[in-house]
């Protein structure tokens, strides 16, 4: 009873992120040449995931629109860290690798350049997006995969920040 009553509250919680997130696309009227953020129209043409070398990209698959590394394999964020504080070690990070880069973040389009960072969590430079810490899932062996989504505490992260439940 108390699970199916927080998995509501988590619902709304997404459903009112989204929104939010859509009224500030279509508020703001970022575009892609500028690195400020997602548009509608540049989330139109987001294809599926596939390599692009860019530290962090967007690809569109069944789950929806969600972040993805530089070899083309889905970001996740787990519910349990705290801000840049991970709770993914030992066991953990070695299913759950973090998406480290040493180099200059590259973006892809749509992406909000001012909310990519680097922190030192799970590994040295690991990559945030809006805060969030991002991992990969050994599970996923190839671009575009989410089989991650399974796991209880781990979700895609969408384009404006928004940790995204799974589609009922």
């Amino acid at each position: 009873m108390r699970t199916s009553r927080i998995n509501k509250v988590l619902q709304l919680w997404a459903a009112v992120a989204i929104a939010v997130g859509v009224g500030a696309v279509t508020t703001y009227g970022a575009s892609a040449s500028t690195g400020t953020g997602a548009t509608q129209a540049g989330l139109k043409s987001i294809g599926p995931a596939a390599a692009t070398g860019k530290t962090v990209s967007l690809a569109k698959g069944k789950a929806g629109i969600f972040l993805i590394g530089p070899n083309g394999h889905a970001l996740y964020v787990f519910t349990k860290d705290h801000g840049t504080k991970t709770a993914c070690t030992g066991t953990c990070a070695s299913y759950w690798p973090a998406l480290a880069a040493t180099a200059p973040i590259t973006t892809g389009p749509d992406i909000n350049k001012a909310e990519v960072g680097k922190a030192n969590a799970q590994k040295p430079d690991q990559v945030t997006y809006y805060g969030h810490l991002l991992y990969y899932f050994k599970g996923d062996s190839a671009p575009g995969q989410t089989n991650g989504t399974k796991i209880k505490g781990w979700f895609l992260l969408g384009p404006v920040g928004n940790v995204m439940l799974p589609k009922a």
